[in-house]
């Protein structure tokens, strides 16, 4: 990842965590405001019971007109109390303005228990509103009473622009702390990002610095290294197998080419003529075999399953596969033993290819006289579910060594004493036994201890797409 690429990364981490940032101050500010309105109401209503229920009291107190001046002053005091600006009016029967803040009085609106007072300024007030109808001074007389809403609104604007400017410096630090926490997080990303770009086809063996302080980048660092760690490894088997693909070739190539060089060198009688013919054909049949067996390990490889299934008795495909290889067992004076017993829908094909390459090679590396084993186990799954079987060839011998069992299966590779034109040519048998096994779902295992030797593979039904590494004990 290149540093532009890191870098517009970073930007929209940014703009994104600043996009958020506005719209959680931006609800935060208007729910605020929202609840300190509702407080303020509250305090006016209840500011407005205890007006009313004093300028009762006052206009109670008044027992002829002789106590209007005093009734004026205590309203007069009333109406400028409190932290509210108040308006009274007290409106004679007659629409004499006994008292008032104003030369008229308000119009009064009404919605339900709710009173508005609008003044001749067009201000509008909200207050309470009541006849005086047994009042022994002032009979009939209306009271209105109303509160001013402008000290309100400019508290409420004054908190509304503190607000915003909190709002403004918040999302201001919250960019800035982005921009740094992104910068310090992706620091750690750019390295890993430099040190990937110079890892190349021929510097697989390089791996990432595992990002210590980033709890966060630690197992994708790891990951990553194991991911290079199989490239590794397949770029080894793929450096391995173009190997050994053109040291096969090479030498019926080499054959066939000085076998053509001597023939053409002179006339030849046409008994010769066909014997190199022959030779030559027998070359060509071997690497043609090569190849259809590279082309099925491919295929293999590449996730093909098994096609074709048809529930067989394995002990009798084992059986059968023993009378094909029956020639090759006597010419050693061996025995084939088939133990156990199975029915599994798997490919006939594929399974007797797989046993005739691993009693080729048991009766390989087993001495003259012994018994080879074929024996069949059934085996299910851990969970209880599917159902499945192992198949092992049992043959006498000497130990193989761990480094040995380990690449038994690997393309073009043969042990020592296996290196003869008989039997597994091309070291591909038991590689073609692995690709057998991965497509039933199964796998390869072999176990060599005590003077025998076990190996085999294991089928899976229903199929499954698994693919292990050899089990190796």
């Amino acid at each position: 990842m290149s540093a532009g690429r890191l870098g517009s990364i970073s930007a929209r981490l940014v703009l994104m965590l600043a996009l958020v940032a506005v719209v959680v101050f931006s609800a935060a500010g208007f729910l605020l405001h929202k609840a300190l309105e509702q407080v303020l109401i509250a305090d006016e209503r209840a500011d407005l019971l205890g007006k009313t229920e004093v300028v009762k009291h006052f206009i109670a107190e008044a027992r002829s007109m002789d106590d209007l001046p005093m009734l004026r002053r205590h309203l007069s005091a009333t109406s400028v109390g409190g932290r509210f600006r108040w308006n009274v009016w007290l409106v004679g029967r007659d629409g004499t303005l006994l008292y008032g803040a104003e030369p008229m009085p308000p119009s009064v609106q009404r919605d339900g228990d709710k009173v508005w007072l609008r003044r001749k300024d067009g201000v509008e007030l909200r207050g309470a509103h009541f006849l005086l109808a047994d009042h022994a001074v002032f009979p009939d007389a209306q009271v209105l009473i109303g509160m001013d809403p402008r000290p309100r609104q400019r508290m409420l604007s004054t908190y509304d622009d503190a607000g915003v400017m909190v709002g403004v410096a918040g999302v201001l630090c919250t960019i800035a702390l982005a921009w740094l926490a992104t910068r310090r997080g992706l620091r750690a990303l750019s390295a890993l990002s430099r040190e990937a770009e110079v890892i190349q086809p021929g510097a697989l063996s390089r791996r990432l610095t595992l990002p210590e302080d980033s709890a966060e980048l630690m197992p994708l660092a790891q990951r990553f290294n194991e991911v290079l760690s199989r490239m590794e490894e397949a770029w080894h088997q793929l450096e391995g197998f173009n190997a050994n693909v053109a040291h096969e070739l090479r030498t019926p190539l080499a054959i066939m080419i000085n076998g053509a060089e001597v023939v053409l060198s002179r006339d030849r009688p046409e008994a010769e003529m066909r014997d190199v013919l022959e030779s030559h054909l027998e070359e060509l049949r071997g690497m043609a075999s090569m190849i259809n067996d590279m082309l099925f390990l491919a295929r293999a490889d590449q996730g093909d399953a098994a096609a074709d299934l048809i529930e067989l008795s394995l002990r009798d495909e084992a059986l059968g596969v023993g009378e094909f290889v029956e020639v090759l067992l006597e010419e050693k004076h061996q025995r084939l033993s088939v133990e156990g017993e199975h029915r599994l829908p798997v490919n006939r094909a594929l399974l007797r290819r797989a046993l005739v390459n691993l009693l080729t090679n048991a009766s390989r590396h087993a001495p003259e006289e012994a018994t080879l084993t074929v024996r069949i186990e059934r085996m299910a799954d851990a969970d209880g579910v599917g159902d499945g079987a192992r198949i092992v060839v049992v043959n006498p011998g000497d130990p193989i060594p761990e480094d040995i069992r380990r690449r038994m299966f690997d393309r073009f590779w043969r042990g020592e004493s296996s290196r003869s034109k008989a039997g597994d040519r091309f070291g591909l048998g038991l590689a073609i036994v692995r690709a057998v096994a991965r497509m039933h779902g199964g796998e390869t295992f072999v176990d060599s201890a005590g003077g025998r030797t076990e190996i085999g593979f294991t089928l899976r039904t229903p199929m499954r797409a698994v693919v292990t590494d050899n089990a190796v004990r």
